[in-house]
């Protein structure tokens, strides 16, 4: 009996539950298994259609009610919508042994915790790419269990406190913006002739390329590695004078700020 009761104990540390199946769970489940990742999943029934796909095309399994979830899972992460939060977290029984991972944007941890409690809490905020084990993955407070995790889905960045994380909840939009600024460069390139494969894969490799330049030379700035490829006289330089003198950026800066203002006063209702 004592030899069954440890099994059960391990599966369920293993497992991970979630509260609610959408998008985000999506790429969750779908980053997790890439990475190799075949740890138990338990989802939430609600979105009966996508839980039943992750559970075709992943193994997942559907528990009977969201009770259900909390019961047989150690590690739940919760991927509601901000207006669901409250209705869902005051119907589950939570115990000091849960660790609950929120990826709910504009509610605090405080927030969460007094909803939660005395389940452990933290943030985090996986973005598409994680499905493709890419892209960073915010967490605060830091957490050996949440990182080892998350890890999985991508560069896991850790914040110390709750300000530093909201930075990371508008970079999360930003990575989202990114796709319209190169669609439009796409588009550029296919309007003067090239393939819609051609534009694309000009765009998206030339950024690659950018990026991981700066990611390996991280003794310069940033802008000193665009200074040093950008010298007077050249095409590039020519470039980066019109875009800086049309104040090309500053609406990005802008965006960001917009973002940031908002997500503060949605903490503090």
């Amino acid at each position: 009996m004592a030899n069954k009761s440890m099994q059960d104990l391990s599966f369920m540390s293993k497992t991970l539950g979630i509260l609610g199946v959408g998008h985000l769970a999506s790429y969750v489940v779908t980053g997790l298994r890439n990475a190799g990742d075949q740890r138990p999943v338990l989802l939430s029934p609600r979105n009966k259609k996508r839980a039943l796909t992750l559970k075709q095309e992943y193994g997942c399994d559907i528990a009977v009610d969201n009770q259900a979830v909390v019961n047989q899972c150690k590690i739940v992460l919760l991927s509601v919508r901000p207006a669901q939060v409250e209705e869902i977290l005051n119907n589950l029984k939570f115990t000091a042994d849960h660790l609950l991972v929120s990826c709910v944007a504009g509610i605090s941890l405080e927030q969460i915790k007094i909803l939660a409690g005395p389940a452990e809490v933290v943030l985090t905020l996986p973005l598409a790419c994680s499905e493709m084990g890419q892209g960073v993955v915010p967490l605060h407070p830091d957490n050996l269990i949440a990182r080892e995790l998350l890890s999985r889905l991508g560069r896991v960045i850790v914040f110390n406190d709750q300000g530093q994380f909201g930075l990371a909840s508008t970079a999360a939009c930003m990575n989202g913006w990114m796709y319209a600024f190169l669609d439009n460069l796409t588009n550029w390139f296919a309007a003067k002739g090239l393939s819609e494969t051609q534009a694309r894969e000009l765009v998206l490799h030339s950024v690659q390329g950018a990026t991981a330049l700066a990611a390996v030379k991280t003794d310069q700035s940033l802008r000193e590695i665009c200074d040093s490829i950008a010298t007077s006289g050249t095409y590039t330089r020519i470039g980066l004078d019109i875009l800086e003198a049309k104040e090309a950026f500053s609406p990005w800066a802008e965006a960001c700020e917009k973002i940031n203002e908002a997500l503060a006063e949605e903490k503090s209702d």
